[in-house]
């Protein structure tokens, strides 16, 4: 009983990072706090904690809606999402670890009222940037790997994570730095890629074509 404790625990604690590291925080918040550039903090935190708060709404939906869509609909197998989920994670790796992200143009943000500042930033900060199609392959992964408990944990931690970052963003910046946040996000992009080459290993596996 308690080794399937410890082994659960164990399983959270690596779901969760796997999460983060996909989710790729420290990578996205310079963007983010770029992107809102002239925007009042307290308005700005509001923003920062709405879209986390969509984004996970996005994960949890796609959780529990993900298995039917692979089995049922798409009639894919978790071998197939394995190495479809890694080829993703290697490209958008590569990508950004390669080559600079620019950020989005944003312009009269600061002259805009909440309301209008959410529904016109959800897109892309919320999706894709936040949330996508590498994190929410990785989330079917984990829910087929483990158990749709273990995913749903991790993805509550992840997103406490998330959210306490991103509520002292501003803080964060000053204290580290856009040097610091930027180290950080090529690290995570190293890990990503790791990622993205193990799930297609994986995969093959399932496939029987390697041992």
């Amino acid at each position: 009983m308690f080794n399937e404790l410890e082994s659960d625990i164990h399983a959270l604690f690596v779901a969760s990072i796997a999460i983060i590291a996909v989710l790729n925080p420290f990578g996205n918040l310079p963007q983010f706090i770029e992107m809102t550039d002239g925007i009042k903090p307290p308005i700005r935190k509001k923003l920062f904690r709405n879209i986390v708060f969509t984004s996970f709404c996005i994960v949890l939906v796609f959780l529990f809606s993900g298995s039917f869509i692979m089995h049922y609909l798409f009639r894919v197998t978790l071998s197939d999402v394995r190495i479809a989920g890694g080829i993703i994670l290697i490209t958008m790796g590569l990508k950004n670890f390669l080559f600079s992200s620019s950020t989005h143009e944003v312009n009269n943000y600061q002259h805009l009222r909440f309301d209008e500042l959410f529904h016109k930033s959800i897109i892309p900060m919320a999706f894709p940037m936040l949330v996508g199609p590498g994190s929410l392959s990785t989330i079917i992964v984990i829910a087929e790997d483990k158990n749709i408990l273990v995913a749903t944990g991790a993805i509550i931690c992840a997103f406490l994570f998330m959210f306490l970052l991103f509520h002292y963003a501003a803080t964060i910046e000053k204290v580290f730095g856009k040097l610091i946040l930027y180290i950080c996000s090529r690290i995570a992009l190293v890990f990503i890629i790791a990622m993205g080459v193990k799930m297609i290993i994986s995969g093959f596996k399932g496939y029987g074509i390697i041992n």
